[in-house]
């Protein structure tokens, strides 16, 4: 496992973590008062503390992770980031047992900390030689539990994957399935998708290859897509 690290700037350094789930609801059924329904809402939590917003491994980690800005787009939403974590790997070693005082950043999928100078890396390679008293303990990061409400905050993200060798490995290992990362998603930080911007498309071909031609789509300022032909060579 390895863990990455970024500062969250997803509209200014004035940001907060809210996490957002699904849980299920009893309600009197509107078209029926006597009778009862179960339905699916989102239930939407500000995290207001280091600590609460420290995710351990073994704890249900919440379906949608966003750093919000203060700031609305255009329909009234907070703007705001996702962290989509897709490869997460075991905890190594059982918290305080030895050398794992040296990786305390592998207890947690996820850890949100207000960003601070001395708290730039979550280990060292120095941590090594000495795991039992290292130079970075990540921990120490979330002991004085500061407030992470409108801070500049950053977010340290442990990814991974168990790789158990098996007889398809011979002559060599196989990749498909094996990815490690996260994405960083827009969550209503745009008025629409962005990817409306861009407004041509121009694919260019090699000189040397006269039979391939250059293709170019666009749109039009009626919004349909056009296709012209290169001039011809002289």
């Amino acid at each position: 496992p390895r863990v990455a690290s970024g500062q969250s700037k997803c509209s200014g350094t004035k940001n907060g973590f809210e996490t957002m789930g699904i849980k299920l609801e009893n309600i009197t059924n509107p078209w029926s008062p006597g009778h009862y329904m179960v339905q699916p809402v989102l239930e939407r939590i500000s995290h207001h503390r280091e600590r609460q917003a420290a995710f351990r491994f073994g704890r249900k980690l919440p379906k949608f992770l966003l750093f919000t800005s203060p700031k609305k787009n255009p329909w009234g939403h907070s703007r705001s980031y996702r962290i989509q974590i897709h490869s997460m790997a075991d905890q190594v070693l059982p918290p305080g047992w030895q050398e794992e005082q040296a990786v305390t950043w592998a207890r947690y999928p996820l850890a949100v900390t207000k960003y601070r100078e001395s708290e730039l890396i979550s280990s060292s390679s120095y941590n090594q030689n000495d795991p039992w008293d290292p130079p970075v303990v990540f921990e120490e990061f979330l002991r004085n539990n500061e407030k992470i409400e409108n801070e500049d905050l950053v977010a340290w993200v442990t990814v991974g994957f168990l790789h158990i060798p098996h007889s398809e490995d011979i002559p060599n290992t196989a990749t498909p399935g094996n990815s490690v990362g996260f994405l960083l998603r827009p969550f209503n930080f745009f008025s629409e998708d962005p990817s409306l911007a861009s407004r041509e498309a121009i694919i260019l071909t090699s000189p040397h290859l006269p039979s391939c031609t250059i293709q170019l789509g666009s749109l039009s300022p009626s919004g349909t897509l056009t296709k012209q032909k290169p001039p011809p060579e002289t």
